[in-house]
């Protein structure tokens, strides 16, 4: 099981980080890496007329936004008019595959007019930076979605949902996420423009991985982990490929690596008791299985697998 962030329904942040706004031509801007992130990965959903490039599309977007839209009217209009922008005049809805790129790749996500929460976030991202809007993209263990936030005036917005405020405390509640997470930032922070392009390029390689190309999958960990160093996901996704691979004592690190950012991920410490086991250490993988089962008293494959180090001679 690899985890792309995409599924899933925001709690209070942090102070807010680097505000994803501004020029969208400055060498820092969103949109910049986007269109270089898509140059360099766009094979694997090329459109039928060739190459795809975001800015065209995006400024006519842009330049559609109606005077009386409610821009500069402050946050609940702003937001109202991004959200009837985007999912109604654009026609973007939700799409549960998380396996296929073009739902991620938010050039293709505006042609196709469907995404999943990293690609509509990419692409509502990249139009707020255009309107200097101070919109975010803030994580959750499974999921991403968004968020204003001016300093004064905070709203949740849900890409799987038309936009709706989910409230904060519905994330935490429904997935679970640990205070100690929250409390070091690892979840529900405000996050820069790397932080969140992290986010796209652990979900690029959870694409390689499910094709077997291990070594692109790694570069797109590796990358994903210098943009954000706290980012689990990446960690675990590279520790299931080195689980594949046999490498059973580097994916026991990757786990571990992730869980010190997310003690209560039972996948992780399930596939770390796999790794363990592997190794003869039946002991640590006894201990694994039923810190997951601790956890999750229903995880009905840790319960198969700590059975297994029971029976097993």
């Amino acid at each position: 099981m690899y985890r792309a962030l995409g599924v899933a329904i925001v709690l209070g942040s942090l102070l807010a980080s680097e505000r994803i706004v501004g020029a969208s031509e400055h060498e820092n801007g969103l949109l910049v890496k986007i269109v270089d992130l898509e140059r360099k990965h766009g094979a694997m959903c090329m459109p039928p007329g060739g190459e795809a490039d975001l800015r065209s599309p995006l400024a006519l977007l842009t330049n559609d936004i109606a005077p009386e839209s409610g821009l500069g009217k402050g946050g609940p209009e702003e937001v109202e008019s991004l959200n009837h922008r985007i999912f109604n005049q654009a026609g973007i809805r939700a799409s549960a595959d998380l396996k296929d790129p073009c739902n991620l790749l938010p050039s293709r996500v505006l042609e196709r007019k469907q995404g999943y929460c990293v690609g509509i976030a990419a692409l509502y991202l990249v139009l707020a930076e255009q309107l200097a809007l101070p919109i975010y993209a803030v994580a959750t263990p499974s999921h991403v979605f968004l968020r204003y936030d001016d300093g004064t005036t905070r709203i949740n917005i849900e890409t799987l949902q038309g936009g709706a405020n989910v409230p904060d405390e519905q994330y935490v509640r429904e997935q679970k996420i640990p205070e100690e997470s929250i409390r070091r930032g690892v979840f529900m922070r405000n996050l820069s423009t790397d932080e969140f392009l992290a986010q796209m390029h652990n979900n690029l390689g959870v694409v390689y991985s499910e094709r077997k190309q291990y070594d692109l999958a790694t570069n797109e960990y590796e990358t994903a982990l210098d943009l954000d160093a706290r980012l689990p996901a990446a960690l675990y996704n590279w520790g299931n490929d080195l689980l594949r691979e046999r490498e059973y004592r580097k994916a026991i690190r990757r786990f571990s690596k992730s869980l010190r950012l997310y003690p209560t991920d039972v996948w992780a410490l399930n596939n770390r008791g796999l790794a363990y086991g592997k190794l003869g250490k039946r002991e640590k993988a006894r201990r694994a299985f039923e810190e997951a089962l601790r956890i999750d008293p229903g995880f009905e494959q840790a319960q198969r697998n700590l059975e297994n180090t029971r029976s097993r001679p």
